[in-house]
């Protein structure tokens, strides 16, 4: 108690200067955090506008992970995923949803009916 006091006595600016980690980590240090979640076409959105994330990436992105958003002072956002911060574009509308059938890896028809002597219409429910 007694140092806090004559700290307290003493003029002139007594701050202490920044270390270089510690300027680095200013603008995060000052930002708006929130979370989001990727979709499964690796867009996010956030406040009424989509971002489209770009397909090289410091880190593996997966579909539906958590993102951090950071807003910064400037009011620039910043995509943060395990402590990486993801490269994006900013896309002009909320993207189409386009319909796709799926892949499907198989060499029968996908309508396949078995022949009237396949052994699965020879089996009899009644007799069981």
């Amino acid at each position: 108690m007694k140092n806090f006091l004559l700290s307290q006595r003493k003029k002139g600016d007594i701050h202490k200067p920044l270390l270089k980690k510690e300027n680095r980590n200013i603008n995060d240090i000052f930002s708006i955090y929130e979370t989001r979640r990727i979709n499964l076409d690796f867009t996010v959105q956030f406040k009424n506008i989509w971002y489209q994330l770009t397909e090289v990436q410091p880190v593996t992105v997966r579909a539906k992970e958590k993102v951090v958003v950071e807003t910064w002072l400037d009011g620039t956002i910043h995509f943060k995923l395990k402590e990486h911060v993801l490269n994006f574009t900013i896309l002009p509308e909320r993207p189409k949803r386009e319909k796709v059938n799926p892949i499907i890896l198989t060499t029968h028809k996908l309508n396949y009916k078995p022949s009237a002597d396949h052994s699965w219409r020879k089996f009899n429910l009644a007799k069981a």
